[in-house]
């Protein structure tokens, strides 16, 4: 008998037949008893073309159809066909047209906690859980751990979707490693048990199916009662198992999901599970779909069943070794990942491993150091020991962490906040054969610290397999170094020199490990380290020392003093960058920082509540520095990028000018995003003028309707300000020479214009005259002062002089900053001051300023409580017409602005013991101790003698022994420069003489002269004052004593040898009166010397003038002598690269200083090259043309101007007409 004979006595023998809708067809044969009844299981799956073929069975009486609308549909590919509807069931229609049905609504699979979000999206809260699955017996707990519960939405937000191979399907190695993490773990936990698991995986995806088969293979086959199926949401349509964990894979900021958001797959895939539910997914991408799972998310979070899967360790670990494998790291540089979320450890790394991190070529190889980094940041560390042995001082405390061939060291530190706590420094990544050296130099370094300090560091911590640092309460001072303290560092010279160097390094100050700046590791940090940006052109936020911290951390007004090099900008920076960051924090949240990420949005543009703060400074070179470096340390804080915008080229502005072109001169409607304004003081007074009333300019008559563009007017006040504004200079050439020599004889220059400016018309006092200058008697009487060095004859003449200043300034048309200050005041004083009011001013380098220019920012914050930080330096006074010691500065304050502020209310009580005291920084950062105890000893003469004039500051520390500066002995009859220079001509060296990190500082204009009219351009050649704020490796300060004004007058330091007990020879008798230029000459000394890093040269002509302070240092062992002969000439000159050179070339061009910048390009060998230098002197040539144009040729020159634009040069040469 056939097979089929035998199938269709089956058939037609049969009263229940079951078979699928399209081979029911072969029930229609003529030999067959009719049906009765026709149930249609899964009927919202059949489309209804298909589902006519059982409905032509002939008889049917009754056809019951049972299905699902909510659930998958049938399989149309076709999509013209799927919008014809070609898709859509006879259930489906009946359903749509009303037609009755009876609601089965009690399930019988799912616990409650797994059916409460399908009930409510899909099915209006109509379905009821039976008895039984509500019951606790019900409840499974598979895994420990609170993301493993019945129900549970785990955020992977690091997971990265791809196409496959073919780039049909999409899938996420990140969701496929946790799923074979959990399928693992589950496993483990099922192990030994005679329980039967069954285990769904669920993806929409094909390529995920296959993804997570190919990782599972066939290795739980042979398990008998242990079942894992991996199928898509198609697949696993009608099944169920104990276990279900989806695998969402979608992975993107844009909220794309494809067919993930059909309703109908969603609802079959929340719908498989018996007693668990584990949903992975990526939360921002489903949050932003605008579909059901942003729903479900939202759900999950209100029920407390989110989790994130970093918060599991084996996730944790899982996702970061499924990055590394798959090349994935970039994802990791998000804030919001686990590598910064898990972060136990503060690290601090230095600027060596930057510099070094950046060399490494392969972009693997530096996200596998940043992978290391951050997870011994966790509490990771290796089971093995270190790879190399280290000495008994340094065991425990350095570390060594193998990244593919290369070794990342590490030093455990404490460091000193509201707490002690342990932090880890990143010293380098070397390769081995680098590794022993350094340790060398960290065990030399090491052997500085105290043993207390030293135990503290080893002491280890641990949490399960973790090793978190140790904390400690402030209640007791740990003290890391032996012995640090200024007074040990200036005692050495008297108990030798091998005593001192015990506490100190032994390093060139470029090369020191303790003056390495170190940077935290974060997330910006990070993205900016993995840049093309290789770590050149964007300053990072470095860390400060526990001096400096606790000043940025003072909530009230603030005075800051510190001698060069001491970190007061850095202090003020980072003070005005904390409270930037606190106010964003207060109000936008911390929460709420990635989304302005997102956007795009900066901290600043994102506040519309704008905290208004203000940084001031004179140079318009700090200015700018500043504001870069705050608007690059502020990119940090809100994830943006920012590129090297300085280079040379773009450089076009010298006063200032270009940086504000978009800042009006007014307080007034400054757009928030503007804020924090870093503004010269020049800028300060002009925004001021153009606030109140009527300018002060006005009264100079000047022809504004000759320029129709305000950005020309604003050029042409600049380019007025900049002819008529009476400096120094200008004083010294074009008005001294008019004064008669009856009221001249015997005054200095200098003196008379620091009086004129400082006292008769910036002074206190003056504040309390109608014009803001002092009377003739009220200016003479200054000399009963108790701190008077001028006499009443001498105040008399020297106000004379200053009463034909003033008749002669009229008379030119000409004004001095004075003038301005003292305008401003006076309508200060009555009229209000409109515009925006600053919440915190910073002022850097106060010392350029007089009272009466301090005195003005009362009236622009009123803050006076907390909003006020003064920082300076009064020995580096040297800027002419300036006067005033940082006392001064608190005297005003309190005078000025706090008893301003509370008005009548305190009249009565003096209550100036509230004011913060002076904080001094005394960590130098700048040069070495040889260095610094020279400077202090000039420091000790200034404050012996002109107590009055300088602040006393405890002696500055370094942590950085270095040679003691030389005193160099020229030959019998030999010029000392020709000795130095002279032969170096002829050795061939691709650079002769100085490099550019050299200088030789002289006094004045006719020096510079001189000895370049020796040596050409083998040397850089400085006056003292051009060098202020510059900083060289070496110095030559030459013939300082023997071009000095003071002469023999030198011999008066004797006196103070004496009373010391250094030497015993006669001398002069101090008197302030006859003696006062030395107050300046100390100065302008105390500027040479601490110019300098590395090495100091003083050299002089003739040794009678200089041999007083000689001997002082001589005495006190502070210096060595040396005669100049060719090896030692050698010895000194250091050659350049050409990057070298064209960096100086760009500190001289901020210092206006063309001379030295155009020496300084022609010097380097490559860079800008010779079209910016043209640029450069083109400028120049501009600059003193536009100085000397006659007012009749005003229009002409105007027109000439917009025709220079009209060719393409409007940026630079609108900036020659503005300055």
């Amino acid at each position: 008998m056939s097979k089929e004979l035998i199938r269709d006595f089956c058939i037609q023998k049969a009263s229940l037949v079951f078979c699928t809708a399209s081979s029911s067809y072969r029930l229609h044969s003529p030999d067959m008893e009719p049906f009765d009844l026709l149930v249609v299981d899964e009927a919202a799956q059949l489309k209804e073309c298909e589902s006519v073929i059982p409905f032509q069975l002939p008889c049917l009486r009754h056809t019951v159809l049972v299905g699902d609308e909510c659930q998958l549909p049938a399989v149309v590919k076709s999509q013209l066909s799927e919008e014809a509807g070609y898709g859509r069931s006879l259930f489906e229609r009946l359903s749509s047209l009303g037609h009755s049905k009876l609601l089965l609504n009690v399930q019988y699979r799912m616990l409650p906690s797994i059916s409460q979000f399908p009930n409510s999206a899909f099915y209006c809260k109509q379905i009821l859980d039976a008895p039984f699955v509500k019951h606790k017996t019900y409840e499974k707990r598979y895994l420990p751990g609170r993301c493993f519960g019945p129900y549970s939405f785990i955020n992977v937000p690091l997971g990265k979707e791809e196409t496959d191979d073919v780039g049909h399907s999409q899938r996420n190695m990140v969701e496929v490693a946790l799923v074979m993490n959990l399928v693992r773990s589950l496993f483990k936990a099922w192990s030994g048990s005679k329980k039967k698991l069954s285990i769904g995986v669920i993806s929409p995806y094909a390529a995920q199916v296959l993804a997570i088969k190919g990782k599972l293979g066939r290795r739980y086959d042979t398990h008998d009662g242990f079942e894992v199926k991996v199928k898509s949401v198609d697949g696993f349509q009608g099944g169920e198992e104990d276990i279900i964990i989806i695998s969402t894979v979608r992975s993107n900021s844009g909220g794309s999901i494809g067919f993930l958001s059909s309703l109908q797959r969603t609802n079959v895939a929340l719908t498989r599970a018996r007693h668990c539910l584990w949903i992975l997914g990526n939360e921002r991408t489903l949050l932003e779909s605008n579909s059901v799972w942003q729903a479900l998310v939202l759900d999950a979070k209100d029920r407390q069943c989110f989790f994130h899967a970093d918060e599991d360790n084996d996730m944790r670990t899982t996702i970061l070794d499924v990055k590394k494998e798959y090349d994935q790291l970039d994802d990791l540089l998000n804030a919001d990942t686990i590598l910064f979320k898990s972060q136990r450890w503060k690290v601090f790394f230095s600027d060596n491993f930057r510099k070094s991190f950046v060399k490494l070529t392969s972009s693997r190889l530096r996200k596998s150091v940043i992978n290391t980094l951050v997870t011994v940041a966790s509490g990771w560390r290796p089971k093995r020991k270190n790879v190399d042995s280290i000495s008994e001082s340094s065991s425990q405390i350095v570390k060594q962490f193998k990244v593919e061939g290369l070794f990342v060291v590490c030093s455990i530190d404490i460091q000193k906040e509201s707490i002690y706590t342990q932090v880890l420094r990143v010293w380098d990544v070397l390769p081995l054969e680098e590794v022993a050296k350094l340790l060398k130099r960290l065990d030399n370094i090491f052997s500085m610290y105290t043993d207390e300090f030293i135990k503290l560091c080893k002491e280890k911590c641990l949490e399960g397999d973790l090793e978190v640092p140790k904390i400690w309460k402030l209640c007791r001072e740990i003290r890391q170094y032996k012995s640090i303290s200024s007074e040990s560092q200036l005692n050495h010279e008297s108990t030798g020199a091998e005593d001192g160097r015990s506490c100190v390094e032994h390093s060139r100050v470029s090369e020191s490990l303790l003056l390495m700046k170190f940077y935290s590791l974060s997330s910006g940090v990070v993205n900016h380290l993995l840049s093309d940006l290789h770590g050149e052109a964007l300053d990072l936020p470095f860390e400060v020392t526990n001096e400096e911290r606790e000043i940025i951390q003072f909530s009230r007004s603030s005075f800051i003093l510190g001698r060069s090099g001491t970190g007061k900008t850095t202090v003020l920076t980072m003070k005005l960058l904390q409270k930037e960051q606190q106010h964003h924090n207060s109000v936008e949240g911390l929460n709420k920082a990635g989304k302005q990420d997102e956007d795009n949005q900066c901290v600043g543009e994102a506040i519309r509540e704008t905290l208004r703060q203000l940084f001031v400074t004179v140079s318009p070179k700090l200015c700018y520095a500043v504001k870069q470096q705050i608007s690059q340390l502020k990119s940090f804080a809100c994830g943006g990028s920012f590129s090297a915008e300085n280079s040379l080229l773009e450089i076009d502005d010298l006063d200032g000018t270009t940086q504000f072109r978009d800042l009006p001169n007014s307080f007034i409607g400054i757009p928030y995003m503007k804020y924090p304004l870093v503004i010269t003081f020049h800028k300060f007074l002009l925004m001021l003028d153009g606030t109140i009333g009527s300018s002060y300019f006005d009264r100079f008559h000047l022809k504004w309707d000759l320029f129709e563009d305000r950005s020309l007017r604003s050029a042409a006040l600049r380019s007025f300000i900049r002819e008529k504004e009476v400096n120094y200079e200008c004083f010294c050439s074009s008005y001294w020479p008019h004064f008669s020599t009856v009221l001249t004889k015997n005054l200095d220059h200098s003196r008379v214009f620091t009086e004129i400016l400082s006292y008769i018309k910036g002074g206190l006092k003056s504040g309390d005259f109608h014009d803001g200058k002092l009377s003739k008697e009220d200016y003479i009487s200054l000399s009963e002062h108790r701190v008077s060095s001028i006499s009443a004859e001498k105040r008399e003449r020297i106000y004379g002089i200053f009463q034909d200043y003033e008749k002669m300034k009229m008379e030119r048309g000409e004004y001095d900053i004075a003038d301005l200050v003292n305008d401003l005041h006076s309508r200060l004083k009555y009229q209000h001051l409109d515009g925006d009011k600053v919440d915190f001013v910073y002022i850097d380098e106060v010392q350029d300023l007089t009272m009466r220019q301090i005195a003005l920012f009362k009236y622009i914050c009123r803050n006076v409580e907390e909003g006020f930080v003064f920082s300076g330096d009064t020995a580096q006074t040297i800027a002419r017409g300036i006067d005033f010691r940082f006392e001064d500065i608190r005297n005003l304050f309190y005078t000025e602005f706090v008893m301003d502020s509370k008005g009548d209310e305190v009249s009565h009580r003096k209550d100036k013991g509230h004011l913060s005291p002076v904080f001094q920084l005394l960590q130098n950062f700048w040069t070495h101790a040889g260095v610094l105890k020279l400077a202090q000893r000039v420091v000790d003469l200034l404050c012996h003698y002109f107590r009055h004039s300088v602040d006393f500051l405890k002696p500055e520390t370094s942590l950085i022994y270095g040679e003691a500066p030389v005193l160099l002995k020229p030959g019998a009859d030999e010029n000392a420069i020709l000795t130095i220079f002279g032969n170096t001509g002829s050795s061939g060296e691709k650079m002769i003489g100085f490099g550019a990190e050299q200088v030789i500082l002289v006094r004045d204009e006719s020096a510079k002269k001189e000895i370049s009219g020796y040596i050409g351009r083998q040397a850089l050649i400085l006056t003292i004052v051009e060098c202020k704020g510059l900083e060289f490796q070496d110095v030559l300060l030459y013939n300082f004593f023997g071009s000095s004004p003071l002469r023999n007058q030198w011999r008066v330091v004797y006196e103070f040898m004496k009373g010391k007990g250094v030497v015993d020879i006669s001398f002069p008798n101090f008197c302030e009166e006859r003696h006062s230029l030395l107050c300046s000459e100390l100065k302008q000394l105390y500027v040479a010397i601490t110019r300098t890093r590395q090495r100091l040269w003083i050299c002089e002509c003739v040794e009678e003038f200089s041999k007083p302070m000689f001997d002082y240092w001589r005495g006190l062992c502070l210096v060595e002598t040396r005669e100049i002969d060719d090896s030692l000439a050698q010895a000194m000159q250091t050659s350049s690269t050409p990057e070298e050179w064209r960096s100086r070339g760009v500190k001289f061009f901020w210092e206006k200083n063309y001379e030295w910048q155009s020496c300084a390009l022609k010097k380097q060998e490559k860079g800008i090259g010779r079209k910016g230098q043209r640029q450069l002197d083109s400028g120049q040539l501009l600059r003193e043309f536009v100085i000397r144009i006659p007012k009749s040729l005003a229009p002409t020159y105007v027109r000439r101007l917009k025709f220079l634009t009209q060719l393409g040069g409007l940026r630079q040469q609108q900036n020659v007409f503005m300055i």
